[in-house]
């Protein structure tokens, strides 16, 4: 049995190994994902065990470099002041909360003004109008002072060691450029999901990077709201080489399941419960990919150029 897969796919590994009957056991005693979190990552399903007040004080340090992390979001006032929580509990203390608030019209506002209030980590953009995921990001990239940059969408959540955990990356390694965690999808209470009977992947938009010498090199997000983060992390890696990234094996980030997100809003769903969910891409969407996928394959070649200017 493989170990990297068993981590990311316990019940197909199992089924894989053992056959659908052991599979078919194991989902059974797996609801809501707990398990499966566990041999995922170990380590972060203990520090949810730990007080607050004791996490604390024994894992917060001051100082290191200022990590910028940008949060494009719309619409979010169920999530955001959560979201924004798990980042102001970072374990890494010398952050900047970049927020570009995307035009919402319900409250979302409101609530990062007042979060905003009680944290000078905090900065708030607010779009008159609708500009777009990668757009506002491109505010953010503008606006940020970090050593470093990372993203995370209003909707979403870090564990408490996340930054520390990808900064530590480049301490380690001296001629890396990238640094990524895995993410698991979540449902509304919180339960983990299986998505195309996947359940632990790499996080793209967990990305970490320094700031000016990839702006330098790659600019800034294209203008779009679906793959623009799979496209930035492509021209970083095409500009700085394919082994430029380093995968921190942990579940460090959390994707809230939302059917009216910019990713499932383009896919048709097949089939939702509480423990999964499928889904097909649809002919626009699979041109989409093949589109983007045939512009690296030039940059490659070097009939397209990496870098994005910046536009207002």
């Amino acid at each position: 049995m493989n170990i990297e897969r068993l981590r990311r796919f316990p019940a197909r590994e199992i089924e894989r190994s053992y056959g659908n009957l052991f599979g078919s056991f194991y989902r059974s005693l797996d609801r809501g994902g707990r398990i499966s979190d566990v041999i995922a990552d170990p380590r972060s399903a203990a520090m949810r065990l730990i007080p607050k007040a004791i996490l604390r004080l024994c894992y917060h340090r001051s100082g290191g470099p200022l990590v910028s992390i940008i949060v494009a979001t719309r619409n979010n006032a169920g999530t955001i002041a959560n979201s924004l929580k798990s980042l102001l509990d970072q374990t890494h203390r010398n952050i900047e909360i970049i927020v570009i608030d995307d035009a919402s019209d319900d409250n979302s506002l409101r609530i990062i003004e007042d979060v905003a209030r009680h944290d000078p980590r905090i900065v708030t953009i607010r779009n008159n109008r609708q500009l777009g995921t990668g757009r506002s990001r491109n505010l953010g990239l503008r606006a940020a002072r970090g050593d470093y940059i990372t993203f995370q969408d209003g909707d979403d959540f870090s564990e408490p060691d996340r930054i520390a955990a990808q900064l530590a990356v480049f301490a380690n390694f001296d001629d890396k450029t990238l640094s990524l965690c895995n993410y698991v999808r979540i449902n509304a209470t919180g339960h983990s999901l299986e998505i195309n009977k996947g359940r632990v992947m790499k996080c793209i938009i967990s990305m970490m990077f320094p700031r000016k010498e990839v702006i330098d090199r790659v600019g800034y997000f294209f203008d779009g709201s679906l793959s623009e983060d799979s496209d930035y992390y492509e021209r970083i890696k095409i500009a700085f080489g394919p082994s430029c990234e380093v995968l921190v094996f942990r579940t460090l980030y959390q994707a809230l399941y939302r059917p009216n997100s910019s990713f499932f809003s383009n896919v048709q769903v097949k089939e939702i419960d509480s423990r999964s969910v499928s889904f097909e891409r649809g002919t626009q969407a699979l041109e989409a990919l093949a589109a983007l996928k045939d512009r690296h394959r030039r940059m490659k070649q070097g009939e397209l150029g990496i870098y994005v200017g910046f536009r207002e």
